[in-house]
């Protein structure tokens, strides 16, 4: 194993960043009055995820996090804003939903850009790579 003089080794990186990236993410989104969980379940249906079953799945490392069953209260909220409708268990983003979804991934991706200062894209895949290693041997 790889030994390392230091308290400050992966699982307090993952928890640190985990932390910076829900604050971050709020504070570029404020604006548009969303969370980063809120982000993410408008962006998930962008891209097609279109059930509650789907972002379940999609986000599952975060509910136990967040402390619920599931994301439909969050659907709930689009659909109040008027951004998605919900049919026969399917969602899908209206007009204004695929607006609103432009506007903050505007606001994301600057923040992005600001996390991801000086990391070249190929240290980015490799770190990403080595993350879905660890991941992978502690689910085995």
């Amino acid at each position: 194993m790889l030994q390392q003089n230091t308290t400050k080794r992966v699982g307090y990186w993952f928890v640190y960043l985990h932390h910076r990236f829900e604050e971050g993410t709020a504070a570029a989104l404020r604006e548009e009055k969303l969370s980063r969980r809120q982000w993410q379940v408008l962006h998930a249906l962008a891209i097609g995820v279109d059930t509650v079953e789907g972002l379940d799945e999609a986000f599952a490392p975060f509910l136990p996090l967040d402390g619920v069953p599931g994301y439909q209260p969050i659907v709930a909220e689009l659909a109040e804003r008027g951004w998605a409708t919900e049919e026969d268990g399917t969602i899908r983003l209206t007009e204004a939903g695929r607006a609103a979804h432009g506007r903050a991934e505007v606001l994301v991706e600057a923040h992005a850009a600001k996390s991801l200062r000086g990391i070249g894209e190929e240290e980015f895949l490799a770190a990403n790579a080595v993350l879905r290693r660890i991941a992978e041997n502690l689910d085995s």
